[in-house]
Formats: C-alpha cells, sequence, structure tokens
C-alpha cells in the first residue's frame, strides 16, 4: 500500500468556513479563487449574469466551458471549484492504492475541487447532479505513430478516479470534458447571444420571430446573417437593433435551431439544422 499524505487541522477548518460562509451569504462561492491561485496562466473573476454572483474560472478553457454548460436547455445551476470531503477522498485513494493529492514538500493532503457541479431539470420537473472535470486535451491524450489515441499523464487519471469513484457513491454522473466538447466556436456563439439575455419578449413576439427568421434562411440559406435580420425587420417593422437582439436572444435560449461550430458574423451566412 502506498503512503498517504496527512490531514491537517488548518484544511479541516478552511472547509468548514467555506461551508458556514455559503450558508450565511446563501449564495455558492468557489473553494477556490483567483486570488488563491498562484500558477502562471489566465484566469477569469467575472460576474455571471444569469447567476447574479461572481465565478473564478482558472483557464480560458474553464471560461469556456461554464459558459456552455451555464446556457444548455436545462441548466438550473452551475458551481465551479466545489470542493470535496477530504476524509472521503483519502479513503477512496486508499482503496484504490493511488496517492491523494497533496503538497510534495510536506507530504499533506490538499483538498480535491470538481472543476462544475451542474444541476440540471429533468422532463419530470425533477433536477439531477452532474460532475464535470475540465482538462485540455494533450494534457491527458496522446496520438500513438500509429495513429491510435491513447491516455497519458497516469497521475491525472488517478485522480478522476478518485472524483469518479466520489460522485457515483453519490449517484452522480462523472464527465471529463476537453476543449474540443466546449470549443472556441461555441464559446464565441454563446458569448455573442448572452448580450441579449435581458432581452424583455412576448412569447408571441419571438415566436413571430423564430418563424420569420426561419422562412428568410430558408428562401436563401447563403445570405448574410444582417440580410436575413433586415428582411425580417423589414416585414415584422422592427429596427435593425431589435431584429438582431431577438435572434440574440432566440440562440441563447435554444428557441431557433442554429449551428454553433463557427463563429457567427452579421457579415456571414448562419446554418440552422432544420
Amino acid at each position: 500500500m502506498v503512503r498517504q499524505p496527512v490531514i491537517t487541522n488548518e484544511i479541516v477548518k478552511s472547509i468548514n468556513a467555506w461551508k458556514r460562509e455559503i450558508q450565511l451569504k446563501q449564495t455558492y462561492l468557489p473553494f477556490i479563487t483567483v486570488r488563491k491561485v498562484n500558477k502562471v496562466g489566465r484566469r477569469h473573476w467575472v460576474y455571471c449574469v444569469r447567476q447574479n454572483r461572481e465565478v473564478h474560472l482558472l483557464s480560458d478553457g474553464e471560461e469556456r466551458s461554464y459558459k456552455i454548460l451555464l446556457w444548455q436547455p436545462n441548466t438550473i445551476s452551475v458551481e465551479e471549484q466545489y470542493v470535496l470531503d477530504i476524509d472521503e477522498t483519502l479513503d477512496i485513494a486508499i482503496g484504490l492504492n493511488v496517492i491523494h493529492p497533496r503538497d510534495w514538500k510536506t507530504f499533506v493532503a490538499h483538498p480535491m475541487t470538481l472543476d462544475f457541479l451542474v444541476k440540471v431539470r429533468l422532463p419530470n420537473g425533477g433536477f439531477k447532479l452532474i460532475a464535470y472535470s475540465f482538462k485540455y486535451w494533450n494534457q491527458i491524450f496522446e496520438i500513438t505513430p500509429e495513429g491510435e489515441v491513447v491516455e497519458k499523464s497516469s497521475r491525472t487519471w488517478q485522480k478522476f478516479c478518485i472524483e469518479r469513484e466520489y460522485w457515483a457513491r453519490r449517484g452522480v454522473e462523472y464527465r471529463i470534458i476537453t476543449e474540443r466538447n466546449t470549443t472556441k466556436q461555441r464559446a464565441w456563439c454563446v458569448n455573442y447571444f448572452e448580450l441579449a439575455h435581458d432581452l424583455v419578449a412576448s412569447r408571441n413576439e419571438l415566436v413571430e420571430f423564430g418563424e420569420a427568421f426561419i422562412e428568410s434562411w430558408i428562401s436563401d440559406p447563403r445570405a448574410e446573417l444582417q440580410d436575413h435580420l433586415n428582411s425580417v425587420g423589414s416585414n415584422l417593422r422592427l429596427s435593425f437593433q431589435r431584429s438582431q437582439s431577438l435572434f440574440q436572444y432566440c440562440g441563447l435560449h435554444h428557441l431557433l435551431p442554429i449551428v454553433t461550430t463557427r463563429h457567427i458574423r452579421l457579415f456571414r451566412p448562419v446554418e440552422l439544422k432544420l
């Protein structure tokens, strides 16, 4: 059996303090914040307009993944940098015979955090949780000379195994995602759509706009987006700004079948999946 690191009182106190602060403020707070991370790299400390709170994302990939997960049709909430119970993760590490994450100098155990815990609404009105770990593809996979994709960085995969077992004990699905799942193009589109997050529009206006936009697109799929917006706006007596805002809102809330595998720009054609 491998030797396991020790859990200090300071670590236990920090986790308990995090739990108390969430209860006191009655809003989610990430366990790890941008201020606490000293590693070199890009960090994102931003205000989330949908969850009405500050979020802390520790890489560009995490930032893109957060936006895409947040605006999925059935997403209720996304909690980032969610700390796991350290006694249980250590117990799991012992069972798997792998070393728990630790400070290699002091041999003190590090709390494990999940990148995203997502609450998803179910068709019956209930909800379920899905746990996500984000890593860049080339950090965990490589291609052999024969063209086969294989896992690399065994230490990272050991940590994944601890996380997977932790959430399995709670009946929560665990997923590993990379930038290939949450691409720059998809995130770009979400950012563009999000500009109209606070648009006020009636259901009738949204339906009327959606039907008119689809009709315009079918008549000329190769036309630029701005041409469709002008055409729909003219037919419905809307300003270009209003027409674009309705398009963005429909895209954000998946009311139009817009393909987001490439950047959406006004001077380019837009693709619908009908």
